[in-house]
């Protein structure tokens, strides 16, 4: 289901729903909006599970270190003095409880935005974020189809490094983990493939600033405006009635 919506309507209004938790600093809200993103990721898409759990363990790394960060660094420190332990017990408790509204804070607040990041990544392919932003958004093409090319010419590249870096011990050249010798190769290499790719794009009739045609054709409907209007309007409404 989640495949199915726009690539680009989606982008937006995930967009623009991390904008509005960017102000926002409701515990309830943003766990929420992590529990819905899991649902949706789970429950309504053909991501592949034990990749987003993969993924899930540094978030969670992050989030717990945030959590003891604001705990064990956001409250008040104070010595009790004599006769005066009634309202340092007091004070004590109202310091601790504000260090773990702090930490909780903080922690919720990665969990949501990863959350949020995951529902993008991992529901939507490349090739189709770029043809919508082509036709939804008017990007031109040249700038898309060169987006494209760098993301097809990854592979490449990183099979060029690996080539580089062999080529040097074979020749009995021992090289540092930060030497950057194999990357001047691969840019060399990068360079003469992008200038071979631009030549075959433009023998092949490819004018980036006239209108084209798509084989492709990223559809949009109804169901898009509707996942964009609920989850803003829910956003904006936790912003509003979320206290805690």
């Amino acid at each position: 289901m989640m495949e199915k919506l726009n690539p680009f309507y989606k982008a937006m209004t995930i967009l623009i729903t991390g904008i509005l938790l960017s102000f926002n600093y409701s515990v309830i809200l943003n766990m929420s909006l992590f529990v819905i993103s899991m649902v949706l990721i789970f429950g309504f898409s053909d991501a592949k599970k034990s990749t987003v759990a993969k993924i899930l363990i540094p978030v969670g790394i992050a989030a717990m270190s945030l959590f003891m960060a604001g705990f064990l660094h956001s409250g008040t420190v104070q010595t009790p003095k004599a006769g005066t332990f009634t309202s340092y017990n007091f004070s004590a408790m109202t310091s601790a409880a504000t260090s773990l509204y702090n930490a909780l804070q903080l922690s919720t607040r990665v969990l949501s935005f990863a959350g949020l990041g995951l529902l993008f990544a991992v529901t939507t392919k490349g090739e189709d974020f770029i043809f919508s932003l082509m036709q939804q958004a008017h990007m031109k093409p040249k700038f898309a189809y060169g987006i494209l090319a760098a993301f097809h010419l990854m592979p490449n590249i990183a099979k060029e490094l690996d080539d580089a870096k062999l080529a040097y011990r074979v020749r009995g050249v021992r090289l540092s983990a930060w030497s950057l010798k194999p990357f001047f190769a691969v840019l060399v290499n990068c360079i003469c493939w992008s200038e071979n790719l631009a030549m075959a794009m433009e023998s092949k009739g490819f004018d980036g600033d006239d209108d084209r045609t798509c084989y492709q054709i990223i559809k949009k409907g109804p169901v898009d405006v509707v996942f964009a209007i609920v989850t803003i309007g829910y956003v904006l409404s936790g912003m509003i009635f979320f206290q805690f």
